[in-house]
């Protein structure tokens, strides 16, 4: 038998397929995946057809591969003629009937039988020893149940058919096109997902489900699957999907699917953003108080993740930052501005909590292994990131420029640099200096902070030392001074290893604030107070006179400007 020419290719080239060490095959997009899935509701094995759409892209190519390790090939089909094969690698290599040109389509087929990798399908019981049948494609698993270019960077549409046996529900992506029943006991049910979604977050569900649908949310579809027995526990954890949505419609752009499934089920995660259909654990369900967490967070993936999706894996903060950050701004939004510096501060101490953040960036190209990128880098700092973002641009256009990210990817692929210009067009700065020791230099602020209080003068002294080993940080930084009768507010650069302000007030302050809104991630060490005469001012002391004084304003890439929601500070 001959080996096709990318097969040879496979075996000289081929890698693992995390991270940036994804091949990317040039010229080849795949546009759609049409998925036929068999599964008698007995055995653990399933059958499948997966048809492949192809476009070539650029330069002809005669050849490709799929991503598909495991399961049994019975039969590949290029433009409906039987092909040749090899598996090398996890890979499905095959040679076209002919040369194809850039703008051409090309139409593959493959038939396929077998029991799945168990990480990718959960076929077994839930809980309540039912059987039950649901994928898990997150990260690069969606291989092992249909053959795909498994990777983030190509999107395709989706339409998922099942049949399985009449007493189970069938839940997928996209609208239910039909439900069909046939004379035998099964059934037929067609989904059908009509924009480009990753293939990690296709998804299929099979039980015996109770069903609730809720009123609709902009015209949005929304519906419950649970099972039976803890369809009140489902009313009750995803009450207010609709207000979610309606309110990340506001501030994001307009919810990208047709429906939002929220969907019990027996799998790893404790949820899982699949597009428009979201899988939480079944335990979530099952807890004395059930709580809300993660809806929020699953929900606002539908826009950052699924709709707008990173690029590559080491941009995952893309993803999981923003949904972490925009479940905390619907918070926010339902109970007040404390509860978001009590979120915040949670975050903080999470991260703290890791010791790789001491070490290592949010965009990381080292890490490799996908499942280790689910860490509190990608998760909370990136959700400090936009926090800080926010604190530094201003809520106009902070929020001005996620939409305009929004609408100019949606539906496509991004990276950090994408955002960035994003929001320096919105806000019209350059950010680099910002993006760059956020994202790619570990750690954060470690600030030492000690004040003194010049009678002779009227003036406070301040001292403030970064002590982080990970290099320095240029960030603006509030400073609050309270009074007999009034709090003052001044605004500083912190930039240098030390620095020390000399500030004028009209009396000596009882206490002092560093960052008392939290817009700033940081560490706060020997805060000290004295009354004492402060020595001669050397070529460190400046003096700040007045609230919103911005000591050395401006900086290489930030022009910090207040906040909306800190109503204290004078508009410079």
């Amino acid at each position: 038998m001959r080996i096709p020419t990318a097969a040879l290719w496979i075996l000289c080239f081929a890698v693992s397929g995390m991270a940036d060490n994804y091949v990317r095959q040039k010229s080849i997009d795949v546009l759609h995946y049409d998925i036929s899935l068999e599964w008698s509701g007995v055995s653990d094995s399933i059958r499948g057809i997966t048809r492949v759409r192809v476009l070539i892209r650029g330069e002809a190519a005669s050849d490709m591969w799929l991503d598909f390790p495991g399961m049994n090939v019975d039969m590949l089909r290029v433009q409906g003629i039987q092909t040749q094969f090899a598996r090398r690698g996890g890979r499905l290599a095959f040679d076209f009937d002919r040369t194809y040109n850039s703008g051409e389509i090309v139409l593959v087929e493959v038939n396929y039988h077998g029991i799945p990798d168990h990480h990718a399908i959960y076929i077994g019981e839930n809980v309540y020893g039912r059987r039950v049948f649901f994928t898990d494609s997150w990260p690069d698993r969606a291989r092992n149940w249909f053959p795909s270019i498994d990777h983030p960077s190509d999107k395709a549409t989706v339409n998922v058919e099942v049949v399985a046996p009449a007493n189970y529900d069938v839940v997928s992506n996209g609208q239910l096109v039909c439900s069909v029943s046939f004379p035998d006991g099964r059934r037929l049910t067609n989904w059908a997902m009509e924009k480009s979604i990753p293939t990690y977050s296709v998804a299929v569900g099979i039980a015996e489900f109770a069903i609730l649908r809720r009123p609709d949310a902009d015209g949005v579809e929304i519906v419950w699957y649970s099972y039976p027995q803890d369809s009140e526990a489902a009313d009750k954890k995803f009450a207010r999907t609709g207000r979610i949505i309606e309110y990340f419609r506001s501030i994001i752009g307009s919810y990208p699917y047709p429906k939002l499934a929220q969907v019990q089920s027996t799998t790893r995660m404790a949820g899982m953003e699949n597009a428009s259909a979201i899988f939480y654990s079944e335990s979530s369900l099952q807890t004395t108080a059930v709580s809300e967490p993660p809806v929020a967070h699953e929900i606002a993936h539908q826009w950052f993740g699924n709709s707008v999706t990173m690029a590559d894996w080491d941009h995952l903060w893309l993803s999981e930052g923003f949904a972490t950050y925009f479940s905390a701004l619907f918070h926010e939004s339902a109970s007040g501005a404390e509860w978001l510096k009590k979120i915040m501060d949670d975050y903080a101490r999470k991260l703290a909590a890791y010791q790789p953040a001491y070490s290592e960036p949010i965009v990381n190209p080292g890490q490799t292994d996908l499942m280790k990128k689910l860490n509190p880098l990608n998760y909370e700092k990136g959700a400090w990131v936009l926090h800080m973002l926010r604190g530094i641009v201003g809520d106009a256009d902070f929020f001005a420029g996620i939409r305009r990210y929004y609408r100019s990817y949606e539906g496509g692929n991004t990276t950090t640099s994408d955002f960035q210009r994003a929001m320096e067009s919105a806000a019209g700065v350059s950010l680099g200096a910002f993006f760059q020791q956020w994202l790619h230099q570990p750690g954060w602020p470690q600030y030492d902070v000690s004040w003194r209080w010049d009678e002779n003068a009227g003036e406070a002294v301040l001292s403030i030392r970064q002590a982080q080993k990970t290099g320095l940080f240029d960030m603006p930084l509030t400073v609050k001074f309270s009074l007999d009768k009034e709090e003052r507010f001044f605004k500083l650069r912190i930039h240098k290893e030390k620095q020390e302000f000399r500030i004028l007030l009209d009396s000596k302050p009882s206490s002092m604030e560093i960052d008392p809104d939290r817009w700033v991630l940081k560490s706060l060490k020997s805060f000290s107070r004295c009354g004492c005469e402060y020595p001669p001012r050397t070529e460190l002391n400046r003096r700040v006179g007045f609230p919103g004084d911005l000591f050395e304003p401006g900086g290489p890439g930030i022009r910090p400007r207040p906040p909306v929601l800190n109503q204290s500070f004078t508009t410079s």
